[in-house]
């Protein structure tokens, strides 16, 4: 079953996510984040949220290659938006 996941994701990553150029996430592996999950990206400054806010969903999940670079507790997982746009809290 898949789920709903929200991250903090900074203003020149969330740019990248938004034009198509930037199409996975490299994150800490504790969401158990699995192929097909929806994850909200939340534009975060650093110190607070901007109310920009993109949904991806997930569609590749790579973990457990050390011998590959990726550090124990680490995924890298692809992503494609849904949707066409970001949106923006009022």
């Amino acid at each position: 079953m898949s789920k709903v996941i929200e991250k903090k994701i900074l203003p020149q990553y969330m740019y990248a996510v938004i034009n198509g150029e930037k199409t996975f996430e490299l994150r800490k592996d504790d969401d158990e984040i699995e192929v097909g999950d929806h994850v909200i990206l939340r534009e975060w400054t650093g110190e607070n949220y901007t109310g920009l806010s993109i949904e991806v969903e997930v569609t590749y999940v790579l973990r457990n290659v050390e011998q590959y670079g990726l550090m124990n507790g680490y995924c890298i997982f692809g992503i494609r938006k849904v949707g066409k746009r970001a949106t923006r809290a009022v």
